[in-house]
């Protein structure tokens, strides 16, 4: 690949980054009210962990919002 393509495809894998960020965070919030701050039905305690940490990567490596 060259350099500007290199770019273009890690332009577009932030913007995507952008979209799933708000999409999931508001989807494990839901479930997280839903729960009443208890366990989430059908998750472990590793995998919300693991979860709350994609999160976060994800937002660290996102396409900045203007």
């Amino acid at each position: 690949m060259t350099e500007e393509k290199t770019q273009k495809f890690t332009a577009k894998v932030r913007r995507g980054l952008t979209w799933v960020d708000t999409v999931a965070s508001a989807e494990l919030m839901r479930l997280k009210t839903e729960s009443g701050g208890g366990r989430i039905a059908g998750m472990t305690a590793a995998q919300l962990s693991d979860l709350e940490s994609a999160l976060l990567w994800i937002q660290q490596n996102k396409e900045a919002q203007s």
